[in-house]
């Protein structure tokens, strides 16, 4: 289980997320009509911000304010075990 980051304070096990998906695909037809029928079941991390995308986990579903890609990227390096430290030089 590695933790990925999906917004706000809120971290996601990489082996429990189901589905990353573009938060357009959710503003009309039967799309919306599937989040109406999930409410007691969605998590809004967006704190204010504009959504882009839905985390979808076997329990709960969360907006997220960090785009698709930007979460499969973090997925697939999880899984990998690659993690990036950014490190500050001092003069």
């Amino acid at each position: 289980m590695i933790p990925v980051f999906i917004g706000g304070t809120t971290t996601v096990a990489s082996d429990r997320l189901l589905a990353i998906i573009d938060w357009k695909y959710f503003q009309e037809g039967e799309n919306k009509a599937y989040l109406a029928a999930c409410q007691g079941r969605i998590s809004d991390i967006t704190e204010g911000g504009t959504p882009k995308s839905l985390v979808v986990t076997a329990d709960e579903l969360y907006i997220s304010p960090i785009s698709p890609l930007t979460l499969k990227k973090r997925s697939d390096r999880m899984k990998k075990g690659i993690y990036e430290f950014n490190s500050v030089e001092e003069d």
